[in-house]
């Protein structure tokens, strides 16, 4: 399993909200493909997965702020990731 972290979405704040996921629990999903929408106090940002493999939780519902380095997606997956990783 791997769990994917709310990173700092580039703007230094220290959390964001969760706008609307864009998958759910049990989905497969790719890398670099968008999974949740992401409010800062600047802007609303598509948050991509970092990973490919089956989305086992999804960590927030909307409306509820994530601290920055907060536990985001657990993944069940094939461990492949991006190059940027």
């Amino acid at each position: 399993m791997k769990i994917f972290n709310l990173p700092d979405l580039g703007e230094g704040l220290p959390d964001a909200e969760v706008v609307r996921w864009l998958v759910k629990e049990g989905d497969t999903v790719t890398v670099d493909q968008p999974m949740v929408e992401m409010e800062t106090a600047k802007a609303v940002v598509e948050v991509p997965s970092p990973y490919s493999g089956t989305i086992t939780k999804l960590n927030g519902q909307p409306g509820d702020v994530i601290p920055v380095g907060a536990a985001l997606v657990e993944f069940d997956g094939d461990g492949s990731t991006s190059a940027a990783s």
